[in-house]
């Protein structure tokens, strides 16, 4: 069986990525910079490619990044709570300057350990178990077709770095903008396209 290509989104600006705070299952709203770029979004997706399915995470973040990109083409999306973002439990809504000022090794244990968890968290083989797992099920089911998954941040770094380095600590060199794409040969493990964001300076 031959795997089409996946395109892989992330969401659109949320309050929590201006002011610097984990967010990652907190389901936090666009900001009015987010909505014009699912807007350019959606209309870049509408000439540049014909999805075929598209899935997404059910925070609103993504959903409504998802519809942007469905709505020039009538189709529904498909929710999937595997492609959430990493759990920070109990860091959920804190900034990143002050969780660095409290535990100076956190972050460090965050990149390099993947088995290290925040408290009540998720650690990145979690992550990367339900990411994969739903990957690999999405891409079965639409062989040769092209598929949008639009997730988040880090769970995207951490399938990249999977299929890219065989190695999820290599997640943070896939950081992305909002909004940008990526496009994955499954088959080959091969990146077409990275971070690919000019439909946000072209209007």
């Amino acid at each position: 069986m031959t795997q089409g290509k996946i395109h892989f989104v992330r969401h659109a600006q949320t309050y929590a990525n201006i002011d610097k705070v984990w967010h990652g299952h907190t389901d936090t709203e666009l900001t009015p910079e987010g909505y014009e770029q699912t807007r350019k979004l959606g209309a870049y997706f509408s000439n540049y490619l014909r999805p075929d399915v598209i899935y997404t995470s059910p925070l609103q973040r993504a959903r409504i990044t998802a519809e942007a990109i469905a709505k020039p083409f009538d189709l529904s999306v498909i929710h999937d709570p595997r492609l959430m973002e990493l759990d920070l439990g109990d860091w959920e809504g804190v900034t990143f300057q002050s969780l660095s000022k409290e535990d100076t090794n956190a972050m460090a244990e965050l990149v390099n350990n993947p088995d290290y968890c925040s408290p009540n968290g998720e650690s990145q083989n979690v992550v990367k178990l339900r990411m994969l797992a739903a990957i690999s099920e999405i891409s079965a089911k639409h062989p040769n077709e092209n598929i949008v998954i639009v997730s988040h941040g880090v769970a995207i770094s951490i399938a990249l770095a999977h299929y890219l380095d065989d190695d999820t600590t290599q997640w943070p060199k896939y950081s992305k903008s909002n909004t940008a794409f990526s496009e994955l040969c499954l088959s080959s493990k091969q990146l077409l396209r990275f971070n690919q964001s000019d439909h946000l300076i072209a209007d």
